[in-house]
């Protein structure tokens, strides 16, 4: 997994040997020498973790992180500060700045490539789900603030998997002081497992001694597996001080682990942490697939356009050749639709056009597709349909339509009627535009002959 990792530290020794030592497992490597360096840096080339020594002589690494999270260009950028010193009041104080973990010098190689390789994939997967937020945006298809403030007030669900009741009770007593947490525990593995199932925790805190000789690493597995809980913050507390044991949990999917013994504090200050990055990322998430619906959903009457339309026929004309059976094309369109913006406005127009997408989706299967083309054209195809079942449809259609005054808002009743045109694909049709301009002549045969009237395609 390639990245590019910043090293910041004010003896050059120190920087060349973290070099030497990451170039070797062929990260690109760029340093720098002092805090307003390290922000320069971070700035213009934008690396995807950076390990930030706490001594330097301008300013030290609190106020480096303080700067780099406190910059909208620079605060997605992980950082892991590097010391000589494992007292709990420095890792608290770092991670109230914001830095995602702390190493202590001599470096330990393996913690130190487990954790540059957790962090390559959280930043990769953010800049991704960044990219496409961002593209919606420039379409105009998601609108997204980021505000942490929102996010901190939102409430959550944690479940604890501890080794030991009272020490979930513990747990459970620091988590309870944070806002809008929820605290469940559970006993064991299997448990563990049913209760995620149903409840879906937003944070999983899973001690490595599991009640019930539980496997705590096969459970952490099984949990990032699975669709429901595959987005969850999971913690993991490493009980014997074993590096080895935190880097296989970190590889297996773990979000951050703590080394017991601890702060409390350290806990809560790493669960809000991951917290906020979860809502962050799901917030980008929601953004895209709601850009993504956007895209193909027609904003006034909530019916497919004519992007997801013409996609959508494709895989029914593929269906119909797999399956042998025909299906039906319809074109519809209200008739002297123009005449009622006119007289009655625009939003009389809208009005009209919402109940008849209703009454059409009244009137067909679920399976159907139905979409607007644009202004007051529809399109309605039905797999599996034969002439005599479009027939009957489509005459439904026009009567559903005919039959129900459409009322404005202002109480104005409207005597609306609908043409279509239909024509019958086989299953040796590949082309659905061909079929949707002959559904679209034998509409303009319906218009021509006097509208309100259902006219079928005839083959030549």
């Amino acid at each position: 997994m390639p990245g590019r990792i910043l090293v910041v530290d004010d003896v050059a020794t120190n920087r060349l040997i973290l070099k030497a030592k990451l170039a070797a497992a062929y990260y690109d490597v760029l340093e720098a020498d002092c805090g307003q360096a390290a922000f320069d840096v971070a700035r213009a080339e934008q690396p995807d973790v950076i390990l930030l020594d706490i001594k330097m002589p301008d300013m030290d690494g609190y106020q480096v992180c303080e700067m780099l999270k406190g910059c909208s260009e620079t605060s997605h950028i992980p950082v892991v500060m590097v010391t000589a010193s494992s007292a709990p009041k420095e890792r608290i104080r770092g991670l109230s700045v914001g830095a995602d973990d702390f190493l202590v010098k001599p470096i330990n190689d393996l913690a130190l490539f487990a954790r540059v390789r957790n962090l390559l994939r959280v930043k990769m997967m953010f800049d991704e789900l960044k990219l496409r937020d961002s593209t919606s945006r420039e379409l105009g298809l998601s609108d997204f603030l980021e505000n942490a403030e929102e996010i901190d007030s939102e409430p959550h669900t944690v479940m604890l998997a501890p080794a030991a009741k009272a020490q979930g009770e513990t747990w459970k007593a620091q988590i309870s002081k944070m806002s809008n947490v929820e605290v469940i525990g559970v006993c064991a593995e299997r448990e563990a497992l049913n209760m995620a199932r149903f409840e879906q925790p937003d944070a999983i805190i899973v001690h490595q001694r599991l009640m019930e000789d539980g496997d705590s690493l096969r459970l952490i597995s099984a949990l990032r597996a699975r669709p429901e809980t595959r987005q969850a913050v999971m913690i993991y507390v490493v009980s014997d001080g074993a590096i080895e044991t935190a880097a296989k949990a970190l590889d297996l999917g773990t979000s951050d682990y703590v080394l017991e013994p601890f702060e409390p504090e350290e806990l809560t200050i790493r669960l809000r942490t991951q917290l906020r990055r979860k809502r962050y990322s799901d917030q980008l998430r929601s953004n895209v697939r709601d850009g993504l619906k956007m895209a193909v959903i027609d904003p006034l009457t909530g019916l497919y356009n004519r992007r997801y339309a013409t996609q959508h026929m494709q895989k029914i004309v593929e269906r119909a050749q797999d399956s042998g059976n025909s299906f039906a094309v319809m074109m519809m369109d209200l008739d002297k639709f123009k005449t009622i913006n006119d007289t009655e406005g625009h939003d009389a127009g809208d009005m009209v056009l919402k109940e008849f997408s209703h009454r059409i989706q009244e009137n067909v299967r679920g399976v159907d597709l139905v979409a607007r083309m644009g202004g007051e054209e529809f399109l309605v195809v039905m797999p599996d349909a034969s002439d005599l079942v479009a027939k009957h449809v489509s005459e439904r259609l026009r009567r559903a339509v005919e039959c129900k005054p459409f009322v404005t808002t202002s109480g104005v009743e409207l005597k609306i009627t609908v043409s279509i045109g239909v024509a019958i694909g086989q299953p040796s049709d590949d082309d659905p535009n061909v079929l949707i301009k002959q559904a679209d002549t034998a509409l303009y045969a319906a218009k021509k002959n006097g509208r309100n009237l259902v006219s079928f395609h005839q083959a030549a």
